[in-house]
């Protein structure tokens, strides 16, 4: 769908909803107007919404966005892959003398798969292995960090969430590389360049829907529902 399919589509469907008189009276409807900065804004939080939707699991199919080949194409181009080198570390003050920190890109949204491969020739044979990446609390990680089972091993590696956009990574041997797989944010729904300073999500120019099209008029209804929701309209979802 374009920017202007999609511009003309909201306001036909905004207004599709009238308001009825009381019985006897001649039936009136009231218009409900949106300028394009306004409608901007409720077609990216619509498309937020239903991402995160399709991502947990609080869907019509119940379940998450891997779940089913369908889910997975409907999100599929946000899914990205980044790779850290042991270069890449950033300095930081770790809960492990072991602990390795990265920065995560400015555009994450949910991490969906995590590898690291080591560098170390303390594994010998092992030494450039796979192993998965275990994200914990720092809780957790009090309890297990000493467990020569759940602790890390050459085939599992730790990660904490300590802020500030970063990943701490808790590895018994050497990292070489840091293999991440996220899903992205959409970029903001904007209708035209917008004028006075105005942004959505810090854009202010024009930009087209980038989910998968078969989710265009699920984010429409669902940005209408908002529009009228915040002018008192209750609207089922």
């Amino acid at each position: 769908m374009t920017i202007q399919e999609f511009s003309n589509t909201f306001d036909t469907l905004l207004n599709s909803y009238s308001t009825q008189s009381q019985f006897g009276e001649q039936a009136s409807k009231r218009e409900i107007v949106l300028d394009e900065y306004e409608k901007s804004l409720y077609l990216t939080r619509a498309q937020e919404e239903i991402v995160v939707n399709l991502y947990n699991g609080r869907n019509s199919y119940g379940v998450t966005f891997e779940g089913t080949e369908e889910l997975r194409r409907y999100l599929e181009g946000l899914v990205k892959t980044k790779k850290y080198l042991s270069e890449d570390a950033i300095e930081s003050t770790g809960v492990n003398e072991n602990s390795v920190f990265f920065r995560l890109p400015e555009d994450i949204a949910f991490i969906t798969l995590e590898q690291v491969i080591f560098d170390d020739k303390l594994l010998g044979c092992y030494d450039g292995s796979v192993a998965s990446v275990y994200p914990i609390t720092q809780d957790e990680y009090e309890r297990v960090k000493n467990n020569p089972f759940r602790g890390p091993t050459k085939y599992k590696v730790i990660r904490l969430d300590p802020g500030d956009n970063l990943v701490e990574l808790i590895s018994k041997y050497k990292i070489g590389t840091y293999l991440l797989r996220y899903l992205s944010r959409p970029n903001p729904i904007i209708l035209e360049d917008l004028p006075n300073k105005l942004t959505v999500n810090g854009e202010n120019t024009e930009r087209e829907c980038e989910l998968n099209p078969i989710l265009h008029d699920t984010i429409l209804t669902r940005a209408v529902q908002l529009a009228l929701q915040s002018k008192g309209i209750s609207v089922d979802k």
